[in-house]
């Protein structure tokens, strides 16, 4: 995920004193000040901070789906197909969601001789308890799921939508049928839509890391000094506004614990 903040330092600082993530890259890329946040030795950034000055709260920038072809060739693909990819490889959803287009097998190299893009590696730090392994889901805040949901089931052909009320949220996500199982044997679900009848675009909900031992990082969270709302999701208010959560696909909180509380109970929801 790419996140626009007022702060990228005080955003790094935070993710690397709570979570145990930590800086690999820093610099300029096509022209702007960036800081590359994730897992020591993993396969590359989480996180890609952007520098935006006295903006009120976070922004989400764009998110990142990996393909399992070469870039250049999904974006021809896409080009084929009649959708618009920009130079960054990015294409829009028309909710105003931004997806780059990345690949675990021919991804992107850095412009080669481009003097707006200069970035220098940082030697992470052994001594510092990553907790953190990935990114476990994003959620995103829509005016409307049908949009969403009807693009990302046409560009990327993800084929089932489960649709459910949660403490009085309508939330709808869409992923692939033979998408892989926690240990519980829930489906995992990368975009999970909260309905916000009224926004112009969508808009960061909260990010959810992935950690081996749900209940035991949040423990170690809350004895660094930062509270975790158990009755919220297990979530955690971060600088600049940002939520983050924590789950786990092998200690998922199962249901009937504090962070899977149902809340209020709502009548029937009608979709018009």
């Amino acid at each position: 995920m790419a996140l626009e903040l007022s702060s990228p330092t005080r955003m790094e600082r935070y993710l690397r004193d709570i979570f145990g993530l930590q800086l690999l890259a820093h610099g300029y890329w096509r022209g702007e000040y960036v800081r590359m946040v994730g897992v020591p030795g993993g396969d590359g950034a989480l996180l890609v901070l952007y520098n935006r000055p006295f903006i009120p709260r976070c922004r989400l920038r764009h998110i990142a789906i990996a393909v399992d072809v070469p870039v250049d060739e999904a974006v021809s693909e896409l080009r084929r197909r009649g959708y618009e990819v920009d130079g960054e490889d990015i294409i829009r959803a028309p909710s105003g969601l931004a997806v780059s287009i990345t690949s675990v097998l021919g991804p992107r190299l850095a412009p080669a001789g481009d003097p707006s893009t200069q970035m220098a590696d940082v030697a992470w730090d052994p001594a510092v308890r990553t907790l953190v392994r990935g990114v476990h889901h994003v959620a995103l805040d829509v005016a409307s799921h049908a949009p969403t949901l009807v693009w990302l089931a046409e560009v990327f052909g993800m084929d089932r939508v489960q649709t459910f009320d949660r403490r009085g949220e309508f939330i709808q996500t869409i992923k692939y049928s033979d998408a892989p199982v926690d240990a519980v044997g829930r489906q995992v679900s990368l975009l999970p839509l909260f309905l916000r009848h009224g926004i112009e675009a969508t808009r960061l909900n909260h990010i959810a890391f992935d950690v081996a031992d749900a209940d035991g990082a949040i423990k170690d969270i809350e004895a660094r000094g930062v509270p975790a709302d158990l009755w919220q999701d297990a979530m955690i208010h971060g600088p600049d506004d940002t939520w983050y959560q924590i789950d786990s696909y092998d200690t998922p909180f199962p249901i009937g614990h504090p962070a899977n509380h149902p809340g209020v109970p709502l009548f029937p929801y009608r979709y018009d």
